[in-house]
């Protein structure tokens, strides 16, 4: 594979072209251009697209039909969701929203997803290639906060939906207790100090960005 031209599709799912989802998204390409760098990148961010979640149109389930495993909704999603399967490894960037994906995030998992997956005994992925997906979240809560309330188990359920699609087990970075502005006493943050934030941020973001570089590094097998 050393001598093939990779092709890396990265979506930063965040709202904020360069906040910590994106950092740690950037992180990880570098990690995949280390080990390939002649790699092909395609970077989106999601929130300069316009499209829709699912519109329950089932043509991608039409037997026989001209979109049978694809999604044919014309708008921002359509020449990308095909660049998914046409890759050699993807990531996907996404803050936590409510414990769970943001819902720009979630509903461009709903058409790469849905289209691929079939109705089957087995629920058979049409996708024929085993593609390694690295899920990237960041979160403004403590990991111990999300352990508490079991965050874990709703990105567990989404990666299940992704492993099978994309034939491969997920790789899942997380970055917790991020920074999110500078000057928390200008919102409502009685649970949080700036202080607090920032040195957590120094002492730890670091390390968040390296496991995202090693994560990119190791996606795809020499």
């Amino acid at each position: 594979m050393k001598n093939k031209k990779m092709k890396i599709v990265a979506i930063n799912g965040s709202p904020r072209k360069d906040g910590n989802s994106a950092r740690m998204l950037k992180s990880w390409v570098e990690g995949v251009k280390s080990a390939h760098p002649e790699a092909e990148v395609e970077y989106v961010n999601l929130y300069s697209l316009k499209f829709t979640g699912c519109t329950s149109c089932f043509s991608c389930k039409r037997i026989g039909g001209k979109y049978y495993g694809q999604c044919p909704i014309k708008d921002d999603l359509l020449t990308l969701i095909p660049k998914f399967f046409e890759a050699d490894a993807v990531a996907i960037a996404s803050p936590i929203y409510l414990g769970e994906l943001n819902a720009q995030t979630r509903c461009l998992l709903e058409r790469v997803l849905f289209s691929r997956t079939t109705y089957r005994i087995n629920h058979d992925s049409l996708n024929l290639r085993s593609i390694p997906v690295t899920m990237i979240y960041t979160m403004n809560c403590p990991e111990e906060f999300a352990t508490q309330i079991n965050y874990p188990m709703h990105w567990d359920e989404v990666e299940r939906y992704i492993g099978n699609t994309f034939r491969h087990p997920v790789t899942r970075v997380c970055a917790y207790n991020t920074y999110q502005f500078r000057n928390y006493a200008n919102y409502e943050m009685e649970m949080f100090t700036e202080e607090e934030k920032r040195k957590y941020r120094d002492t730890h973001f670091e390390n968040d960005l390296k496991s995202a570089y090693e994560a990119g590094r190791s996606s795809i097998a020499s």
